[in-house]
């Protein structure tokens, strides 16, 4: 199935693998039992696996003729932008996988049904909720709902659009294809910059795919919302925040002639605020950035105050 059947809209599904061999055929049987999957196919990176990866995807090439790149290892940013700059420019929508996740049966129809409301040349990104489950895929919760919105202020300092719910329209792709994933902290929130920035994001709060935690992952999601931010701020006081400053600087560096003219400035003065708390300070008390969470809203701005965002 190097190309897809059927009639209607053409969907591509992109995944990138990396020693999955513990659940990566549910992950790939869950994409044959979707409505609708005949009319997508499958194109898969695996990015150097070293355990049975790619023995199973080798049966699913020879059993359904998903297509298989079997790279050299890249990282998880470099393999999918392979995938975007390598996907069927023919197709009409391409969805990003995570290995380990079981997708529900009515995933497309959904993502399909939501981005076909916005005119076509319109660079469209759907995203929806999430399944949150352990292990053994019981429910243990759901991914963040964003009550306070979609937008370019909160993709500034936050991604609330899940990866693996995340389907793109054509322009999107051609975009993301054209101008490179180089400087990307992480490449569903470039996603979401992008999309929020220079298109449209629909969103869904109807989950669209069960999304396994396992091992510490499983034990974090648990650790509940304060001792969740206190990880959080730790992270950026060891000095690991700077990363959302150089992703919005590379950003603005590949997108900055594209960008509305409010975003833009918004986005300039961000930047000019990491050269002193004075202009830190000014740029704050006229800003529109915001995460979802009142508490970490608040500890964002602190934090940002005092250089704990500054990329040197």
């Amino acid at each position: 199935m190097n190309g897809c059947m059927g009639t209607g809209d053409k969907i591509q599904i992109l995944l990138s693998t990396y020693n999955g061999e513990a659940f990566l055929r549910q992950q790939l049987d869950s994409y044959l039992n979707m409505k609708g999957f005949e009319r997508c196919c499958v194109l898969i990176r695996d990015d150097g696996s070293t355990d049975t990866t790619r023995l199973i995807l080798k049966e699913y090439e020879v059993k359904y003729g998903f297509q298989i790149e079997y790279g050299n290892n890249l990282g998880t940013t470099q393999s999918y932008e392979w995938l975007i700059r390598h996907s069927d420019p023919n197709c009409d929508f391409f969805a990003l996988s995570d290995q380990d996740d079981v997708w529900l049966t009515d995933k497309i129809s959904i993502a399909i049904g939501c981005i076909k409301n916005i005119p076509a040349q319109i660079p469209t990104l759907f995203a929806s909720r999430s399944c949150i489950t352990d292990q053994e895929l019981h429910v243990i919760g759901y991914s963040i709902l964003p009550k306070r919105g979609i937008s370019f202020y909160n993709a500034m300092v936050q991604n609330v659009l899940p990866g693996h719910t995340q389907v793109l329209n054509r322009p999107l792709r051609s975009l993301l294809a054209e101008r490179g994933l180089d400087g990307a902290h992480v490449v569903d929130w470039w996603i979401y910059l992008t999309a929020s920035a220079i298109g449209k994001v629909v969103y869904s709060d109807t989950p669209t795919v069960l999304h396994r935690q396992h091992g510490d992952n499983s034990v974090g999601y648990r650790l509940g919302v304060l001792k969740g931010l206190q990880k959080k701020i730790a992270y950026i006081i060891e000095g690991k925040g700077n990363s959302i400053s150089l992703q919005l600087n590379a950003f603005s560096e590949k997108y900055g002639d594209l960008l509305p003219a409010e975003y833009k400035s918004e986005l300039d003065r961000y930047l000019s605020g990491l050269r002193g708390v004075r202009k830190r300070s000014e740029y704050l008390r006229h800003s529109c950035i915001f995460r979802q969470n009142a508490v970490e809203d608040i500890a964002f701005h602190i934090l940002y105050l005092f250089g704990k965002y500054n990329i040197s």
